[in-house]
């Protein structure tokens, strides 16, 4: 049986075109998990899935998008407790008068296809992971990297091989994209009992009380979780169009909500493994 299926969400001219070839970060990282007996296949998505004919983008479908994602930022702060004191509120009075001011200058089309084009791609590499019986599903966005390789992939393989017989966790958070901090999230985690991070690396191994994710740059899903996660998106509605990261939330919100994902399901490896470059201005 596999035990990871790696997917890298990419495209074509994309800055960090380097990590769809045997340099990329999935690439190396996959050699190094072989190397402690790992059975691990990669693949690579660089298609743009989205059909124009099928669901063309129009300046109504462009406003909602955006004005969805103001309205999702407060009602994520709601749902994981987070303090919303002045500076919270300094913020996201900031969005509104961004949103505001493309009232006037309205971006086009070419937005919402590019998140749409990611949603695809995300969606497809689950399912592909999925389908090839992999134990665990690791997702990648193209500006995943890591200087600390061997490191990451000992802590991996701790973990895929110490929680196979788990229900816990159902998905592990293994990019530095914003601090918990930033996140809001630093009152619902705790440290995972009887749980270490294996490499080198000084890192704990936090679980959340509510599960939340820390972009979608790099998530490690369980396999049988990954089935449970698209049954919950397919049904999403594609409209209004919202980036892959408020598409997950909102899964993640309602399974929680029902009863399919509770406290200890979710985990963050903190400090994270892997950095996300495009968050650094870096590449």
């Amino acid at each position: 049986m596999t035990a990871l299926f790696i997917g890298v969400v990419s495209h074509e001219g994309s800055r960090f075109a380097v990590s769809q070839g045997p340099g990329g970060l999935a690439a190396v990282l996959a050699d190094q998990l072989r190397s402690l007996g790992q059975s691990v296949l990669v693949e690579v998505s660089t298609v743009d899935a989205y059909d124009r004919e099928q669901l063309p983008i129009t300046p109504t479908m462009v406003g909602a998008c955006l004005t969805t994602q103001v309205h999702l930022d407060r009602r994520w702060a709601k749902y994981l407790g987070r303090a919303r004191g002045p500076r919270w509120w300094a913020t996201h009075g900031l969005r509104w008068a961004r949103r505001a001011e493309q009232l006037v200058r309205p971006p086009g089309p070419e937005m919402v296809e590019r998140l749409l084009n990611i949603e695809l791609a995300h969606f497809a590499l689950l399912r592909s992971g999925l389908a090839t019986g992999a134990e665990w599903v690791l997702i990648l966005e193209d500006d995943a990297a890591s200087i600390e390789v061997v490191d990451c992939a000992a802590g991996l393989a701790w973990l895929m091989s110490s929680r196979t017989d788990e229900k816990q966790p159902a998905y592990v958070n293994i990019s530095q994209s914003f601090s918990l901090d930033e996140l809001g999230l630093s009152q619902l985690l705790t440290v995972a009992p009887d749980a270490s991070w294996a490499g080198e690396a000084r890192r704990r191994i936090l679980t959340s009380a509510r599960p939340a994710t820390n972009t979608v740059c790099a998530i490690l899903y369980r396999g049988s979780f990954v089935r449970e996660l698209l049954a919950v998106t397919d049904a999403l509605p594609i409209e209004p169009v919202v980036p892959i990261d408020w598409k997950l939330n909102l899964a993640l919100m309602q399974m929680f909500a029902t009863g399919g994902l509770g406290a200890g399901d979710c985990w963050f490896v903190d400090p994270a493994p892997i950095d996300q470059l495009s968050m650094r201005g870096t590449g």
